[in-house]
C-alpha cells in the first residue's frame, strides 16, 4: 500500500459555519486560504513565474462534518479529509487502503460481508450479524445501518471525511467511535469527465470514470461507472485456484433538477454487484496430531501463515449485491425575518443489500464443516432539517449558526445460516482434536484412531446429512430530534452546544434447529455444543439523549483552540448466532468523550498542523468472543486515551511538500469478566481482562510522505515516498500470543508524469516495497484446538495507471 498525500479541496466562498468574519476582523488577504493538515493530494502546480512567490499558501478544505459547509480549520473536533484524486493516485480500491494513513483508525475489509472498523480503539467485529457497527457510515447524506456497506464499491469520490469520537448529536446512533462521511462526485456547472485505468500485479485491473454536467439552467446529470477484477495473492493449492479472486461492477447516476431558482433536487441511483472466491485464511501452528490427520487428505499440508498458500476443499464464495435510491431537496429560503441564509433540506433514501456466501469453516483439505448463509437487508430513512444564521443570540454576542431537524429510520433484516457436516466428518470423530472438543479436555485421547482403514467412511455413511441452522429476523424503527448551534460569543470565543433525542424499537424472532438422520442425536450440534431453541416476539425499546458541547478560543484567523464533550449511543440487541438460546440479549453501548486540541496555520499559511488529545469512557462495550466455532456476545467497559496529530508543510524549497500524521492510543478494559482465555488455558476457559489492552489497537501509528513536484516545460513530474508505521497489536479478543502482531514499518513510492493543466497523467508505483509479511488477523481454529487461522496483509505490489480528464 502507498501512503496517502494530503488532501487539497478547493473552496471559493466563506462557508456559513465558519466563525463570524466580522468578529474576527479579517483584513483582506490576497493569498489563497490554507489547508488544514490532513491526508491530502499534492497541491496544484505552480506557474513557473510563481515559483518564488512566498505568498503561495495551502488550499482551504471545506467539509460537512457538522451538516453544513465549513472550513475544516473551524470545526471543533478531530477530522481528517481525503480527496477523491488522492484515492485514485495511490490506487486505493476501498476504504481500508486509505484508512491506514489516518491517525488512530484501523479497517480490515478482507471479509466483504463482515468488515472490522475501529477508531480510537473502539469498533465492532460484525462477524455476528446482530452486531451493528460502532463506527457510522454515511454516503451522500444517507446513513447505512449495516457494516457490510463499508466494503461496497468506492468510485468517483469527491472526498471522504473521517470524524473521530462520538457523533451522536448530528448523525445519530451507532457512531460511538466515530464516523465515515463519504461524498461522491456531483454534476459540475460545465460538462466534464474523467476516466482512469489501472493495472497491478496478480492480474488486478480497475476501470473507473465519471462524466456529466449541467445541460441547461434546470437539469444536469453525472454518470459514474466502475469495473474491477483481480486474482489476489492467496493461492489454494488443494483446489488449484486463487482465493481472493474478485469481480466487481458498479454504477451511479446522479440527476440534478432545479425546478425553481431557490430549489435544488439531487436524485441518486446506485447499483453494485461483487463476486469473490472466499475465504482468505490459512492454518498455522498445527500440532502433530492435526498434521498427521490432514496429511491423509493433502500430503503437502503445512502451517506457514506468511507464504500466501492455503489448502482447503470447499470452493467458497461471496455474492454481494446492493441497490440504493435517494433524493435530496435543498430549498434556499434566503432571509426569514431575523434568520439569514435559511435552508430547508429533505433527504430520503431506500437501500437493499443481499449477501450469499459459502465458507469452508474448518479451512482444511478434509470435508468437515461448511458454513453457508444468506442475508437480506432493507432500510428506509428520512431526514428533514432547517438551518440558518442570526446576527446574535437574542441580542447577546455575535452571530449564531444553527441546524435542527428530525430523523426517521426503519430496517428489516433476515438471516438464514447453516453449519453443515461434510463427507469426512466420520473420520474426524476418530481424532484427538474431536475428543478434545467433545470432552473439553486438551489431554483427551493421546493419539488419532482415524488411521483404521474404512472406519471413518463407515461412520460418515451412517451420519449422512447433518447440520445446525440459524434463523433470525429483526425489524427496527428509530426516530430522533436534534439541534446544534455555533454561537460566536465575541471576537475570540465561540460556543457549540447540541442535543439529540433518539427512540428505537427492535422486534426479533430467532431460532436454532438441528437436522439429521439420527435426530435428536445430531453430531453437528454435538460438536458445537448446540441445542434446539426458538425465541419469538423478543422486543427492545430504548431511548437515549446524546449531548455535545464545544468551546473554541480563536487566537487569530490562523490559530484556534477547542475543548469539547460529547456522548454517543449504539443500540443493544440479541445474539443472532446463539447455539443454545441462552443469554441472547446484549446492552446498548454508551460513550462519553472529552477532547481538546488546536488547529493552526503557520508561516504565511504554508504549514498546517492539527493536534487533538482525548479520553473516551465506553460503558457496555459490545464484545464478540470466539470459542472455536462458538461466538458469544456480551458487554464490557473500557477507556481509551490518546493523541492524534497531522501536518502539511510546503517547505521553503518550493518543489518539496511534507505530509505526516501520528497517533497514540492507550485503550484498556475497565472490566471484562468471563472474557475468552487463550486456548492454552483450556477449552472454554475464561479470564477477566481488566486492565488489559483492547485487540485491534496499535499503540502507535504514523506516516511521513515527502512529495517533490517539478515543472518541466509543459509537463509536471511528481515523486513521492512513504513511510508507514503500525505499532504492536493483538488481533483477537483473548490476547493469545499467537494473535500478536509486532510493530512494523512499510515503505511505498510512486512517480507520475502529466500535463501541467491536468488533462492527463501516467503513474507508476509500488506498495510494501520491502515485502514485509504481516498478519491482519489471527483467530482460534474451529475444529483443531491449539491451531489458528491466519489472514495475511498484502505483500509487495507494483501498479501503473493512466488518467484522462476533460
Amino acid at each position: 500500500m502507498v501512503a496517502l498525500p494530503f488532501v487539497c479541496i478547493d473552496a471559493r466562498a466563506q462557508p456559513p459555519g465558519a466563525p463570524d468574519a466580522a468578529a474576527l476582523q479579517l483584513a483582506p488577504d490576497p493569498a489563497p486560504l490554507d489547508t488544514i493538515p490532513l491526508a491530502a493530494e499534492t497541491p496544484p502546480p505552480l506557474p513557473a513565474d510563481a515559483a518564488g512567490d512566498d505568498g503561495q499558501g495551502l488550499t482551504e478544505i471545506v467539509v460537512t462534518a457538522q451538516k453544513r459547509k465549513q472550513s475544516l480549520h473551524d470545526v471543533p473536533l478531530s477530522v481528517s479529509a481525503l480527496s477523491g484524486d488522492m484515492l485514485k493516485d495511490i490506487n486505493a480500491s476501498n476504504l481500508a487502503d486509505a484508512s491506514v494513513y489516518i491517525p488512530n483508525v484501523r479497517v480490515d475489509a478482507d471479509d466483504l460481508g463482515s468488515p472490522q472498523v475501529f477508531i480510537r480503539g473502539f469498533g465492532t467485529n460484525t462477524f455476528n450479524p446482530s452486531f451493528e457497527s460502532s463506527v457510522g457510515f454515511v454516503e451522500d447524506e444517507i446513513f447505512y445501518g449495516r457494516g457490510a456497506y463499508f466494503t461496497e464499491s468506492m468510485f468517483d469520490i469527491d472526498r471522504v471525511e473521517v470524524l473521530r469520537g462520538p457523533q451522536g448529536t448530528l448523525f445519530g446512533k451507532n457512531t460511538v467511535a466515530g464516523l465515515y462521511n463519504v461524498i461522491t462526485a456531483s454534476p459540475t456547472e460545465t460538462f466534464s469527465g474523467n476516466i482512469r485505468l489501472s493495472t497491478a500485479e496478480y492480474n488486478e485491473q480497475r476501470l473507473e470514470g465519471g462524466v456529466g454536467g449541467m445541460f441547461n439552467d434546470w437539469f444536469g446529470a453525472r454518470l459514474s461507472l466502475l469495473a474491477q477484477s483481480g486474482d489476489g495473492e492467496l493461492r489454494n493449492e488443494y483446489l488449484d485456484r486463487d482465493e481472493d479472486k474478485m469481480r466487481q461492477k458498479a454504477g451511479r447516476l446522479k440527476l440534478r433538477l432545479l425546478p425553481h431558482e431557490d430549489v435544488t433536487m439531487d436524485l441518486t441511483l446506485q447499483r453494485s454487484v461483487t463476486d469473490i472466491n472466499f475465504w482468505p485464511y490459512q492454518l498455522f501452528a498445527l500440532d502433530t496430531g492435526t498434521t498427521n490427520y490432514l496429511q491423509a487428505f493433502d500430503p503437502a499440508i503445512e502451517g506457514d501463515p506468511y507464504n500466501f498458500v492455503t489448502s482447503f476443499d470447499q470452493p467458497g464464495f461471496i455474492n454481494k449485491n446492493s441497490a440504493t435510491e435517494s433524493l435530496k431537496t435543498d430549498w434556499a429560503m434566503g432571509d426569514l425575518g431575523v434568520i439569514q441564509d435559511a435552508h430547508t433540506v429533505l433527504v430520503a433514501g431506500y437501500s437493499n443489500l443481499a449477501i450469499n456466501q459459502l465458507n469452508d469453516l474448518d479451512v482444511s483439505p478434509a470435508d468437515l464443516l461448511r458454513l453457508d448463509n444468506y442475508e437480506d437487508y432493507g432500510q428506509t430513512s428520512v431526514e428533514l432539517r432547517f438551518s440558518g444564521r442570526t446576527d446574535s443570540l437574542f441580542g447577546l454576542g455575535r452571530s449564531v449558526d444553527f441546524v435542527a431537524g428530525g430523523f426517521f429510520f426503519e430496517s428489516n433484516y433476515k438471516l438464514r445460516a447453516r453449519i453443515k457436516a461434510g463427507d469426512d466428518i466420520g473420520s474426524y470423530f476418530l481424532t484427538q482434536d474431536a475428543w478434545q472438543l467433545l470432552t473439553g479436555n486438551l489431554d483427551a485421547l493421546p493419539g488419532n484412531i482415524a488411521v483404521i482403514p474404512g472406519l471413518g467412511d463407515l461412520l460418515s455413511a451412517f451420519i449422512g446429512d447433518d447440520d445446525y441452522q440459524f434463523d433470525y429476523r429483526q425489524k427496527l424503527k428509530s426516530g430522533a430530534l436534534f439541534a446544534q448551534m455555533t454561537w460566536n460569543i465575541s471576537e475570540h470565543w465561540a460556543l457549540t452546544p447540541g442535543l439529540r433525542y433518539n427512540r428505537e424499537t427492535k422486534d426479533v424472532d430467532t431460532a436454532g434447529t438441528a437436522h439429521c438422520r439420527t435426530a435428536p442425536n445430531c453430531l453437528t450440534p454435538l460438536l458445537l455444543g448446540a441445542n434446539d431453541y426458538a425465541r419469538h416476539d423478543l422486543k427492545r425499546d430504548e431511548a437515549d439523549w446524546s449531548p455535545k458541547v464545544a468551546l473554541q478560543y480563536i487566537w487569530d484567523p490562523n490559530l484556534n483552540f477547542y475543548a469539547s464533550y460529547a456522548r454517543g449511543y449504539k443500540s443493544g440487541g440479541y445474539n443472532s448466532l446463539s447455539y443454545t438460546g441462552d443469554d441472547l440479549a446484549f446492552k446498548p453501548e454508551r460513550a462519553g468523550t472529552v477532547e481538546g486540541g488546536f488547529k493552526g496555520r503557520f508561516f504565511n499559511r504554508k504549514l498546517n498542523f492539527n493536534l487533538a488529545v482525548y479520553q473516551t469512557k465506553l460503558e457496555n462495550l459490545q464484545v464478540l468472543a470466539f470459542h472455536g466455532a462458538t461466538t458469544n456476545v456480551g458487554n464490557a467497559s473500557a477507556t481509551s486515551r490518546g493523541v492524534e496529530a497531522d501536518f502539511q508543510w510546503r517547505t521553503p524549497w518550493q518543489p518539496l511538500m511534507l505530509n505526516g500524521s501520528f497517533g497514540f492510543i492507550d485503550a484498556t478494559y475497565d472490566d471484562y469478566p468471563d472474557a475468552p482465555a487463550p486456548i492454552s488455558a483450556g477449552i472454554g476457559a475464561t479470564q477477566n481482562l481488566k486492565g488489559e489492552r483492547l485487540a485491534f489497537t496499535p499503540k502507535q501509528t504514523g506516516t511521513l510522505t515527502p512529495i517533490v513536484s517539478v515543472p518541466f516545460e509543459s509537463l509536471l513530474v511528481r515523486l513521492a515516498a512513504d513511510a508507514i508505521w503500525q505499532g504492536e497489536q493483538y488481533t483477537d479478543t483473548d490476547l493469545d500470543p499467537h494473535t500478536r502482531v509486532g510493530g512494523y514499518m512499510q515503505y511505498a513510492a510512486r512517480v507520475s508524469v502529466g500535463s501541467a493543466d491536468d488533462l492527463w497523467s501516467l503513474t507508476l508505483g509500488g506498495s510494501n516495497l520491502g515485502d514485509k509479511r504481516v498478519l491482519n488477523q489471527s483467530t482460534d481454529a474451529v475444529l483443531f484446538p491449539g491451531s489458528f487461522y491466519a489472514q495475511q496483509a498484502a505483500g509487495r505490489q507494483y501498479y501503473a495507471a493512466i488518467a484522462i480528464n476533460w
